[in-house]
């Protein structure tokens, strides 16, 4: 019985996964739900009380292992550059573990869809709190490395840089999603592949390389912005 209930739960999970990843949270019925995880009408309350207990259950069970990988790479790169951490190895601290983390696997690609859309779509974000438990923490380490890495910068530039590299990785993942969600000899597929053929390479050379741009243009970018003070 147990093993049978789990198996509901990890369904309807699932579903709800790609559903709110190809979809939005409130363009998802109950009714939609249950028929794609083939469970009864019951069951969302029984294991969520509800569909927004289960968004929730659907991102934490994979951002939590997403976010604390971020700020176990962002605290290991502090740690390592001492009192003064290069600037680069911050910002590719956090660029890798969030590109790995989103990409090695279908579905933490999806889950950073679901989050994506519900925090760029328009109308009401239903779930503040949710984002701001799994989202905050990753802001809040990866400005206080920046400020460690460049103490001449003030807290408002760095808000602004840190939602510019992160606006980035998103941009990357989501766009490999895209590519990776359409089947091959889509028209849409191929257009992405022709404008930027790297979409095609797996996903270890797509990661290294995007890492590698988005690390070296936005050091670039802010050393050209807000060149570093000697004493």
């Amino acid at each position: 019985m147990t093993d049978d209930r789990q198996s509901t739960k990890d369904r309807l999970l699932d579903a709800a996964e790609r559903l709110f990843a190809d979809k939005g949270f409130d363009e998802v019925s109950i009714r939609e739900l249950v028929v794609a995880a083939d469970v009864n009408l019951a069951a969302v309350n029984y294991h969520f009380q509800g569909k927004d207990n289960l968004f929730a259950e659907v991102v934490r069970r994979r951002f939590v292992a997403q976010r604390d990988r971020i700020l176990a790479s962002l605290a290991e790169a502090v740690a390592a550059g001492g009192e003064r951490p290069p600037l680069d190895t911050i910002i590719r601290a956090i660029v890798e573990a969030y590109l790995q983390g989103a990409l090695a696997t279908r579905e933490g690609a999806r889950v950073m869809a679901v989050i994506a859309r519900e925090m760029h779509t328009a109308g009401p974000v239903h779930h503040a709190a949710l984002f701001a438990e799994m989202i905050a923490p990753v802001f809040a380490a990866f400005s206080a490395a920046m400020l460690r890495a460049r103490p001449n910068l003030r807290v408002e530039e760095v808000n602004w840089l840190t939602a510019s590299v992160v606006g980035q990785i998103h941009h990357f993942i989501m766009r490999r999603f895209k590519f990776e969600s359409l089947p091959a000899g889509d028209p849409t597929r191929d257009f992405m592949e022709h404008a930027f053929p790297v979409l095609a390479e797996p996903a270890d050379v797509f990661i290294a390389r995007a890492a590698d741009h988005i690390t070296r243009f936005s050091t670039a970018a802010i050393d050209g912005l807000h060149p570093e003070v000697t004493p």
